[in-house]
This record gives structure tokens, sequence and C-alpha cells, in this order.
């Protein structure tokens, strides 16, 4: 199994006027995405699963990627990946579905926190900057401390 993790894109900044639940990629946070996104493929055919967090940001990174890919399933809205979310709630997930390759799309600091928790039962210091992926592969199912790191790819690196 490979799980892969994606933070979400540029997005707008915190304000009194908007709920941080509400929060929208900005139009270079989109256009980002789409440009990693379409590198990735170079690395990774295609996703059995798209798991996001329901805040607005992450759907619409999560909206971006399955339109590069051409991913035609229903992507998987999930609160147990909203902020403060839990590496065991991921990897619960993660097992409960069918398919080799499952990206989930959400937020930082969790993303670095559940990166470690996925490849070390130490901890690991990892930054997850907006836009990054990083695929950790299990032999089966995901376990905590199990995983392999494979990559981790700041979307900045595609120009």
């Amino acid at each position: 199994m490979n799980i892969y993790l994606i933070r979400h894109g540029d997005a707008e900044k915190s304000s009194v006027s908007k709920k941080d639940f509400d929060r929208e990629l900005t139009a270079s946070g989109i256009a980002k995405i789409k440009t990693a996104a379409l590198n990735w493929k170079v690395l990774i055919n295609s996703f059995d699963h798209i798991v996001s967090s329901p805040l607005i940001r992450a759907e619409q990174t999560a909206s971006a990627i399955a339109e590069v890919y051409g991913f035609n399933k229903e992507i998987i809205s999930d609160k147990k990946l909203s902020p403060g979310s839990k590496t065991e709630s991921l990897i619960e997930i993660a097992n409960s579905l069918s398919g080799e390759d499952i990206a989930f799309v959400g937020h930082q600091p969790d993303f670095s926190e559940h990166l470690s928790n996925m490849i070390s039962s130490k901890g690991a210091y990892l930054e997850f900057k907006k836009g990054a992926i990083a695929k950790i592969s299990f032999y089966n199912k995901a376990h905590l401390g199990k995983g392999i790191l494979e990559f981790l790819i700041p979307a900045g690196a595609y120009k």
C-alpha cells in the first residue's frame, strides 16, 4: 500500500470576515498544484482514492489533482482530516479502502506529524510546505512506524 500525503495549496490569508473553514485557494495556489500534479504523473500513474479534509482549500486542492489525473471517482471528504487530525484515523481510513495508492489532502502541522508517525516510532522532523507531496509505502496494510518514506517533494520544485 502507498499513502500519499498532500498539503493543500496556497490559500487566502486569514481574516476576520471569513471563517478559516471557508478560505479558498488563490489563483496562484491552484496553478502551482496543477503544475505539481502534472509532474507527479512521472512518478504516480494514478490514485485509487483521493480523501480530503472538508475545508474548502483542501477540497479545491483535491479537485485540481483529480482534474489533472482524470480521476473520475468521487473524492472522499472526511472530517477526520480536519485540522487536529490523528495519524491513527488516516491509517484506519487507508486500511478500510481497497486499492494500492491512496492520496490524503490536508493540513499542517498535522501532515508533518502524520509523516513522522508513519515512518518512525521515535519521531522525525520534516517540513511539509504548501502543495508538497510525500509517498509512504507499506508492506500490505499501513501501520504506525512501519512505513518507508519514498519521497517528499515541495510544490516549488516545479517551475
